[in-house]
C-alpha cells in the first residue's frame, strides 16, 4: 500500500495554510511594511498558477484579480473587503466544494 498522499488532496489541504498566509501578507501591506506589496504580489502570482494547475479555477481567477489590484493601486486604496472573496474561495476549495476533479495538464 502506498502511504504517499495524492498530490491533489495534499494541495487541497494546503489551501487553508494559503489563506493564513494571504491574511498575513494583507495585514503587512495594511501596516505599510516596505516589502509587503512585492511579497503579496509574488504570493498571489504563485497561488494563481498553482491553483489553476490543480483545477481550482475560482481560486486562480480571484488570485489573479487581487494581484492586479495590488500592483495597480496604492496600498492606502486597498480595502479589507477586496481580499474576502479569495479567502472564502480558499476555504471552499480546501473543503472540496469548489471543484469536482483536478484539471488534467
Amino acid at each position: 500500500m502506498n502511504s504517499r498522499m495524492d498530490p491533489y488532496v495534499a494541495y487541497r489541504l494546503q489551501l487553508l495554510q494559503e489563506g493564513q498566509t494571504l491574511r498575513s501578507f494583507w495585514e503587512q501591506l495594511g501596516q505599510g511594511e516596505p516589502e509587503a506589496r512585492d511579497r503579496l504580489a509574488k504570493f498571489l502570482h504563485r497561488l494563481h498558477g498553482t491553483s489553476g494547475t490543480y483545477g481550482f479555477e475560482k481560486v486562480s481567477d480571484l488570485a489573479q484579480e487581487l494581484r492586479e489590484a495590488v500592483v495597480a493601486r496604492p496600498p492606502r486604496v486597498l480595502e479589507e473587503p477586496m481580499v474576502e472573496p479569495l479567502l472564502a474561495a480558499l476555504l471552499e476549495a480546501s473543503l472540496g466544494q469548489e471543484t469536482e476533479a483536478p484539471a488534467v495538464h
